[in-house]
């Protein structure tokens, strides 16, 4: 079981399509630019858990691409995580 699936449960087909569709949209946005630097939008992000058992999930890039990039990421994975965090 991955970590969408031991985090969101029953959602996390939902959250990782939240996600996706997202990051879709981005790359298209800014298809000139990644092409050009040849960067995958797919493996710029990723999930962590806090430290300590903590409980706390994270979310962040794996890469810094530009500030703007960057930023629309934080908030793509932030929106989806907290959207289906409240419906469970």
């Amino acid at each position: 079981m991955g970590l969408t699936e031991q985090l969101f449960g029953n959602g996390a087909e939902r959250f990782s399509d939240c996600v996706e569709i997202k990051i879709a949209e981005l790359n298209e946005k800014h298809k000139d630019f990644l092409s050009k630097e040849k960067i995958d939008l797919s493996t710029a992000y990723m999930i962590s858990f806090g430290q300590s058992g903590s409980g706390r999930v994270g979310f962040g890039r794996t890469q810094d691409i530009s500030p703007e990039i960057d930023s629309e990421i934080d908030k793509i994975l932030h929106e989806c995580a907290e959207k289906h965090l409240q419906k469970l």
